[in-house]
């Protein structure tokens, strides 16, 4: 008893110290697991992108079909290589990346006396101009 009477104040230091170690080592552990499942899901989600890329090529062989007919194709086909990859699928995140990649595609192939498409938000065409007259 009469050492810990003598030595309290160091007794206090120390365990202040090792308290803070505990903190800064249990909050380090939690970011640290945090970002492994971030990145994890970050890899998911580029390989999901890039299948959907390959989904697109592949709907747009098919000439008969209209573009709702080719968008449900490439969504039931992702829908399916998420499920076999053991991918979560966000329904909607997937169509809007599949409209994005469909605006981007849309005007960099677009020709001027064909057609002007305005893409809003990478989305969605808020305006489609026939332009009449020009050769």
């Amino acid at each position: 008893m009469e050492f810990i009477m003598e030595h309290i104040i160091a007794i206090i230091s120390i365990a202040c110290t090792l308290l803070g170690l505990l903190i800064t080592a249990v909050t380090f552990i939690g970011k640290f697991v945090k970002s492994v499942k971030d990145k994890k899901r970050a890899l998911e989600a580029i390989k999901l992108c890039d299948a959907v890329v390959a989904f697109i090529k592949e709907a747009e062989g098919f000439t008969h079909y209209s573009g709702n007919e080719k968008k449900e194709f490439v969504m039931t086909k992702a829908n399916r290589f998420a499920l076999g990859q053991k991918i979560a699928f966000d329904q909607e995140l997937v169509s809007n990346k599949v409209e994005e990649l469909l605006c981007l595609s849309k005007e960099v192939n677009s020709r001027e006396k064909d057609v002007n498409y305005t893409c809003v938000d990478n989305k969605q065409y808020l305006q489609q101009k026939i332009i009449l007259g020009v050769k």
